[in-house]
């Protein structure tokens, strides 16, 4: 079974080869001139811009579906400092009761 897998690995290069006896090619017309000299490098351009949008869509939809983040705020500041314990429980009250209004 080795064998036979390391035959056929072998024998990809030469298929190449064999194919096309001339070395020509088989597109040789779609660049030599003309229409492949002006529509393909914009069909390239077509496609580059089809990959970027959709990175972008695909980006945004991931970003759609995220929780959404909680803005930092004075209150939120305050909670924390009140669960470090660097304010008092009156202090806390004051300042939020003052934040709030």
């Amino acid at each position: 079974m080795t064998r036979l897998i390391s035959g056929l690995l072998l024998s990809l290069p030469a298929t190449t080869a064999l194919a096309d006896p001339d070395g020509y090619g088989h597109m040789m017309g779609w660049g030599s001139g003309g229409f492949g000299m002006i529509f393909g490098p914009v069909l390239w351009l077509i496609v580059l811009g089809l990959v970027v949008a959709g990175i972008i869509w695909i980006a945004r939809r991931i970003d759609e579906a995220a929780p959404p983040r909680q803005q930092p705020g004075a209150v939120a500041e305050l909670d924390m400092r009140f669960a470090r314990g660097e304010i008092d429980a009156e202090e806390y009250a004051s300042r939020k009761k003052l934040l709030s209004t």
